[in-house]
């Protein structure tokens, strides 16, 4: 995420026409983005295309991956969108009398062992995370209370390898500190505030810590899905709708900014460093690891995370190859959780594969993530290398996450000037969920739900495994 500190690093790169999977328009305006909690994010955003060829979906090594057409918008407010580049702002001076505040969204982790598995009941507590059909969705934190002590053991496992808790926090604040002196260096003034999804400081504490008049909402996810970005923005949304002040404050969302020459710069910076440490840079294989999602999300929801993470190693495959590097690539998914099919090719997968075909020397090239955490430090650097090494990879290395790279903030503060023009209110009308919470009140479809609810809950909570772990979590 990486380039000259100009204001030019805040260019865009150019749209493809490439082929998109059957959704046919995504426009996260519309249930089609995630019909289970009807999140209706800040803007219409389009995407056009047919599937392509099921050959497309198979595990492909040694090959590009092929370019997608997501001719969407980037900047977005409610109801607004502007594309990217075009609203440039070349002076600040109307906005003194303005306080501007700019939001900075991420994930969170626990800082302390006993944090997580709180930590991991908020995380499937969200809606956007388990998407359970309506008729279980009183379920949802039962069933995430039941999740979190299942895997609390596990996790907290991990956590133990990275020194205790996750560095998450502490990166997030550095990074937004470092965004503040970059943007007051551009002459404008802000406050940076940090808000987690899943542990403090919640995004609805942060936000409300001064009057700020306009503000500016960047989550750290280059990509969006609906399980990071699309989640954060329906937090704010019903915070908005509940706060007389807020839902006044002029709001700019910038839903994804994977296509940002700045972003694909400061990629292929890292990791042309890296291959410098590899005696034949030419023979290394670059393997691009991205959080993964269910497939429903995408084929179901109307996810563009696929899509947006094939153009974004698309665009920084282009920009090594510009650079005259052009080594192997290929890209997998890593972290999926439960039975149901994640996107593919996963990463374990693929690393065995890569070691039987011979491989020998991987460059490891987290691409959803800005800041180090326990799936780079620890399932990447820890799992993984010891997996990829057992496979037959004879030389391990990998690129580390942009965390206050200069270019990589700059570039950002470019991004945070130029969303400012389309700030508007948001919405102060009630969301399609909450209509269709009320719409649930009949005493008839309530008790049908019950009635069903109950029998799944009674089958989870009596099966072995789950009496097992209750028992080990009260003793």
């Amino acid at each position: 995420m990486d380039v000259a500190t100009g204001s030019s690093s805040s260019r865009v790169l150019p749209q493809m026409n490439v082929s998109s999977s059957n959704r046919g328009k995504f426009s996260p305006r519309s249930s089609a983005l995630c019909p289970r909690s009807r999140l209706t994010p800040a803007c219409s955003i389009s995407y056009e295309g047919e599937r392509s060829d099921s050959t497309d979906r198979k595990l492909n090594l040694h090959v590009p991956v092929r370019k997608r057409n997501l001719a969407g918008k980037m900047f977005c407010s409610i109801g607004i969108c502007t594309h990217p580049g075009s609203s440039v702002i070349d002076s600040h001076s109307h906005t003194a009398e303005e306080k501007i505040g700019v939001l900075l969204l991420n994930l969170g982790g626990p800082e302390t062992l006993n944090d997580v598995q709180p930590f991991l009941f908020n995380l499937f507590a969200d809606p956007d995370i388990i998407r359970l059909p309506r008729l279980f969705q009183f379920l949802q934190r039962p069933l995430a209370q039941l999740i979190s002590v299942l895997r609390a053991p596990k996790s907290k496992e991990g956590y133990a390898a990275i020194g205790g808790g996750s560095p998450l926090r502490k990166i997030t604040d550095e990074q937004a500190n470092t965004l503040k002196m970059a943007l007051e260096a551009k002459e404008l003034p802000v406050n940076v505030y940090v808000g987690m999804r899943y542990w403090h400081p919640f995004t609805e504490d942060a936000i409300k810590k001064d009057r700020i008049t306009k503000l500016v909402v960047l989550p750290l996810y280059p990509q969006f899905s609906i399980s990071t970005t699309g989640s954060s923005i329906r937090v704010l949304q019903n915070l908005f709708r509940e706060d007389a002040f807020l839902s006044r404050m002029p709001v700019s969302i910038i839903q994804s900014w994977y296509q940002r020459e700045g972003y694909v710069k400061s990629m292929a910076d890292l990791i042309e460093k890296e291959l410098q440490s590899f005696s034949n840079s030419e023979e290394v294989m670059i393997f691009f690891s991205a959080h993964g999602v269910p497939v429903s999300y995408v084929e179901n929801a109307g996810d563009p995370y696929r899509d947006q993470m094939e153009e974004c190693i698309y665009l920084i495959m282009q920009e090594l190859k510009g650079r005259g590097i052009n080594n192997d690539h290929t890209l997998a998914y890593q972290s999926r959780v439960g039975p149901v099919q994640w996107l593919k090719p996963y990463t374990d997968e693929v690393l065995v594969e890569l070691g039987q075909k011979g491989v020998k020397s991987l460059l490891a090239v987290p691409v959803s993530f800005v800041s180090e955490h326990i799936e780079t430090l620890e399932e990447i650097d820890m799992e993984y290398k010891e997996l990829a090494l057992e496979s037959g990879i004879e030389n391990w290395g990998r690129v580390p996450a942009l965390g206050c790279t200069d270019t990589f903030i700059t570039d950002l503060a470019d991004a945070v000037i130029e969303a400012l023009p389309s700030a508007t209110a948001m919405s102060t009308s009630k969301s399609t969920s909450t209509l269709e919470e009320e719409e649930e009140q009949d005493p008839f479809a309530y008790a049908i739900k019950m009635f069903f609810g109950s029998i799944l809950a009674f089958v989870l909570l009596l099966s072995p495994k789950m009496i097992l772990a209750f028992r080990n979590q009260i003793l």
